[in-house]
């Protein structure tokens, strides 16, 4: 599930949902029997790396899932900073040095046995939604069906 990059918006926008893009590291959150992994995209486990996060196992309310998401680390002014978390990210051997990190969840992809990659889009949102994941450093991140235009405009205005 990469990203692929366009060259402008579709000029329908009706059938789409449009997200910010966090400039993190991607990360799959795997959230099982209360135990967390945090896997990379080459399957490394990053859960040890960013403390912070470790309560991010109990977030689904005893569910057992699978998000995606991002590890972002934000500037003062709360913006996403990939240098801060490349500076967080080289001193890994201390852990917590450095920026503190936030998980933005935007999918749900495996949840209580159950693969849901065949659902669409707006379905895999809805149940998303439903688990309410939101912690000290961890949230689910809004999606903008319809909207991409203005979200665009938005985020130049950031």
């Amino acid at each position: 599930m990469h990203p692929t990059a366009v060259r402008g918006l579709p000029a329908d926008q009706r059938g789409w949902a449009f997200e910010p893009k966090w400039d993190g590291y991607r990360a799959l959150g795997h959230l099982v029997a209360g135990e967390l992994a945090l896997r990379s995209r080459n399957g490394v486990d990053m859960a040890g790396w960013f403390p912070e996060l470790a309560g991010l196992a109990g977030a689904l309310g005893g569910h057992d899932g699978v998000l995606d998401g991002e590890v972002v680390a934000a500037d003062a002014d709360g913006r996403p900073d990939f240098g801060a978390l490349q500076q967080r990210m080289a001193a890994r051997s201390g852990r917590r040095r450095g920026a503190a990190v936030t998980y933005l969840v935007f999918d749900v992809l495996w949840l209580d046995g159950r693969l849901l990659t065949g659902l669409p889009y707006t379905e895999r949102r809805r149940l998303l939604e439903d688990l309410a994941v939101a912690g000290p450093a961890w949230q689910t991140v809004a999606s903008f069906p319809g909207a991409g235009t203005a979200l665009l405009e938005a985020t130049r205005e950031q």
